[in-house]
């Protein structure tokens, strides 16, 4: 078994609500390739899609998603100044 799959049954097995965050595409360069994976918590992350201030602002939003009780969402991250990379 992988980490990953330890860390999802844990998770699972804690009943902690987590969200799974996922690069689906990219355009230009990017700090990972589709399908980068991130487990996200209330309180801890398990990977990484990049690092850096891309990946706070998805797990803020990813948080703020397991606060509300949503499920799913789609949000796209430009690369750049809208990040504060520039």
């Amino acid at each position: 078994m992988s980490d990953w799959d330890d860390i999802v049954n844990e998770l699972r097995g804690a009943a902690e609500p987590t969200a799974l965050v996922t690069v689906a595409s990219i355009s230009g360069s990017s700090p990972r390739e589709p399908g980068a994976k991130m487990l996200v918590t209330a309180d801890a992350s398990h990977g990484t899609i990049g690092g850096g201030n891309l990946e706070f602002q998805a797990m803020k939003h990813a948080r703020g998603l397991l606060r509300e009780n949503k499920h799913a969402d789609t949000r796209r991250y430009t690369l750049g100044a809208e990040l504060g990379q520039c």
